[in-house]
């Protein structure tokens, strides 16, 4: 009866039935079919009325999901069954129906029965459905299947293919009203958003997506967008989370050598060291990418029309205040130029304008080597003017000052020298953020152009350099060999070969230097003076003075500085030159042309035969200062104190400004009375009430007297106290248990 009863119950009870098939799929073949005919004559009834619920065709499309496997043939139509119902009525489908169909098809396509290039797109579409577990459902299977699919290599057809797609799902948005198309589109930025944070699509086509998400009329998309441009070069934790596992080997050997040493610490030790070895391989190659402003396709089309959008206002101002610092870190990334955008920055620099810090960081990642100082001059005058007043606060002055100093150190030609040293005059305010920031201003001018400030702030070292003539003055518009960052690089040679032999390279380089005396090799000329007195110049001149210097007898003489040889061309304009004037001018040039011909090809032998690390910069910087002061220890305390200007540059490649460096350092303010009552307030948290702790019984140890109770006797034998004892006359006994018999009494015991 057992057996027939079971036989009776398998077309109603589908789980059994289930479990029965995948254990014999060909025994149980008939039932199958005849529950793959029912479920098909539900589906046809169903049609008609979609909007209802149906709990039985719910569990016929679960059943035959599981159990497709078994019988590939008989149910190869099933999955586009499954499809043309959600494509034809996936918004009026019941949602407990709607959620069976969607994990029906995961289900199949992690059986690889049907293909995801037809399967995700309907997906996509599914997003307008109203349904929030629906939409986290696909969102995450969307994810893993896409990182499924490249991982073992990039899927190209299946990454175009819904790429392409996202672009219509982002255009639909635009143009159509309803909220559905605007979900569907936010999801499908999410997505893209999320594949390139894990590394899987990082290529140029995904920013394109993203970045015309930018410009969609619906707020939550566009901000979406527009905070990936601004974030992706943030520090995630996700790898913290694997370190996690990872034990610290180290200390337990720290902790091994203080301790007394077992077998089972040893043990763990082992254990850990295999752990830590296992990991080291497990542990996939870094991944080095571009940040995504640089993988823009048009990144001056998308900053111009992004600053269209701007200036609109059509937005609040929060998600206006994103659009204008994405707009300047693009123009300082690429080096763009659009000139209304810095008028548009002046309407807002005011202290009483909100955010303000964060406008004066947009304006100063919008200067670029390339804006015209024209430009920028309004832009700090207006700094000044608003800011740096004596009606303002001293956090107000401190923040302008600070705003100037970051712009002219990326276009120091901004500023004239009357602003420079106005703002100057305030290195001696009795207000440090303020001091501080003048100050910052001022070490900053005597890196780029210390001719600028006043004497007496010029310093000693730009002082040399101005005698010298080796301050490097870049006039606008004027391109540079990109070896500025490596200027003085000889000096890591000399120091990496001090102390050994000469290996015939520096007589190489002196041939080399003394072959290319051609004038068409004279790159670096200080003024327009020096090139016409070079043409006029006889020929015999020339030879004399190189054979002066090739052989012969010759006397040191003092040099002349580049500012001094510049002035006495300027006085020599108009007079006619003597022979010896001519001879010693020719003389000058000609060495200064050797010199800096020189370092141009220790620089470059060293950047093309030599990969210099961050160690080698720090060192380079060390002997740069250690040049300039004679003195190691100065340079190496000063390089640890100050940051140059290119420091400063190289730290921001991707043209990013802390709002911190606009703020400067600000003083901790005075609590008030209910800021210090809501401190004490958490301090006594988890701490008992104050009172005495008599009748407590908790201690933290024991007497000295409860203590030597405990101890062996061996080892208090020996102490007076108890040889005393042992040598007591009558008498002292007697007195010692009165005593005793006396304290009883009183205890009342």
């Amino acid at each position: 009866m057992g057996k027939r009863n079971r036989a009776a119950l398998l077309p109603t009870h589908l789980p059994q039935l289930q479990n029965l098939i995948k254990r014999d799929p060909k025994s149980y073949e008939a039932e199958f079919m005849q529950q793959y005919r029912h479920f098909q004559s539900t589906l046809a009834i169903f049609v008609m009325k979609p909007d209802e619920d149906s709990k039985e065709l719910a569990e016929l499309i679960t059943f035959i999901s599981q159990v497709s496997a078994c019988y590939p043939k008989e149910t190869a139509e099933f999955p586009q069954h499954i499809v043309d119902l959600l494509q034809e009525h996936c918004l009026v489908l019941n949602p407990e129906l709607r959620r069976s169909l969607v994990q029906a098809l995961i289900l199949l396509r992690n059986r690889n029965v049907l293909d995801n290039t037809k399967l995700l797109p309907l997906f996509f579409t599914l997003f307008k459905c109203k349904d929030k577990a629906l939409r986290e459902l696909l969102y995450n299977h969307i994810v893993n299947d896409i990182k499924n699919a490249n991982a073992k290599a990039k899927n190209n057809k299946l990454n175009k293919t819904l790429q392409s797609f996202m672009f219509t799902i982002l255009e639909s948005a635009k143009t159509g009203s309803s909220d559905e198309n605007a979900v569907a589109a936010k999801k499908s930025v999410d997505i893209c958003v999320d594949l390139y944070g894990k590394n899987i699509w990082n290529d140029a086509k995904t920013v394109s997506v993203i970045a015309e998400a930018c410009f969609s009329p619906v707020t939550k998309i566009s901000v979406t967008a527009v905070k990936f441009f601004l974030h992706t070069n943030e520090d995630k934790d996700d790898s913290d989370d694997e370190d996690d596992d990872v034990p610290d080997l180290k200390r337990m050997q720290q902790a091994q050598v203080y301790t007394k040493k077992t077998k089972s610490k040893a043990r763990k030790i082992e254990k850990a060291k295999k752990t830590i070895k296992k990991k080291g391989k497990n542990q996939k190659a870094e991944s080095f990418n571009f940040s995504a402003l640089h993988l823009l396709n048009d990144p001056q089309g998308f900053a111009e029309k992004l600053y269209s959008r701007l200036a609109s206002k059509d937005d609040r101002w929060e998600v206006r205040l994103m659009k204008m610092n994405l707009v300047s870190r693009v123009i300082g990334v690429h080096q763009l130029i659009i000139l209304g955008f810095y008028p548009l920055l002046i309407k807002y620099l005011q202290p009483s304008q909100r955010d303000v810090t964060m406008v004066l960081v947009s304006t100063a990642q919008a200067t670029h080597a390339l804006v015209p100082p024209d430009v920028l001059e309004p832009v700090l005058k207006a700094i000044a003017n608003n800011f740096v007043t004596d009606r303002t606060s001293n956090e107000v002055m401190a923040v302008g000052i600070n705003g100037i100093r970051e712009i002219c150190s990326r276009q120091p030609l901004a500023i004239d020298s009357a602003l420079l040293q106005d703002l100057t005059q305030y290195k001696n305010h009795r207000e440090k953020s303020v001091m501080m920031a003048a100050r910052s201003l001022i070490t900053l001018f005597r890196e780029l152009n210390p001719e600028m400030l006043m004497k007496k702030d010029r310093g000693k070292t730009a002082t040399v350099r101005l005698k010298d003539g080796t301050v490097k003055v870049v006039h606008f518009g004027e391109t540079n060999d990109g070896l500025d960052g490596l200027q003085g690089v000889e000096l890591l040679d000399e120091e990496g070969n001090e102390g050994k032999e000469d290996d015939g390279w520096d007589n190489w380089e002196v041939d080399e230097d003394s072959d290319s005396d051609d004038g068409d090799d004279w790159i670096n000329v200080p003024s327009d003076n020096e090139e016409e007195f070079d043409i006029d110049m006889d020929d015999n001149d020339k030879t004399k003075s190189t054979n002066a210097e090739e052989g012969g007898e010759t006397k040191p003489k003092r040099r002349i500085g580049k500012r001094q040889l510049r002035k006495m061309l300027d006085e020599l304009k108009d007079e006619p030159l003597t022979e010896e004037q001519q001879k010693k001018l020719t003389e000058e040039m000609e060495l200064r042309r050797a010199e800096e011909q020189k370092k141009q090809e220790a620089v470059l032998k060293m950047a093309t035969t030599r990969i210099l690390t961050p160690a080698d910069f720090a060192r380079l910087e060390e002997l740069r200062q250690a040049k300039e002061s004679g003195d190691d220890t100065t340079a190496a305390a000063s390089a640890a104190k100050k940051r140059s200007a290119a420091a400063a540059a190289d730290d921001m490649d991707d043209g990013q400004i802390d709002e911190y460096a606009i703020l400067g350092p600000r003083k901790k303010m005075k609590q008030d009375y209910e800021a210090r009552m809501a401190s004490i307030q958490e301090g006594r948290e988890g701490r008992e009430k104050f009172g005495s702790k008599k009748g407590n019984k908790d201690r933290g140890s024991t007497t000295n007297r409860e203590k030597a109770r405990n101890k062996n006797f061996q080892m208090v034998s020996q102490k007076s106290s108890v040889l005393w004892k042992s040598k007591r006359s009558l008498f002292d006994k007697q007195k010692s248990l009165r005593a005793a018999i006396t304290k009883q009494k009183k205890r009342k015991h």
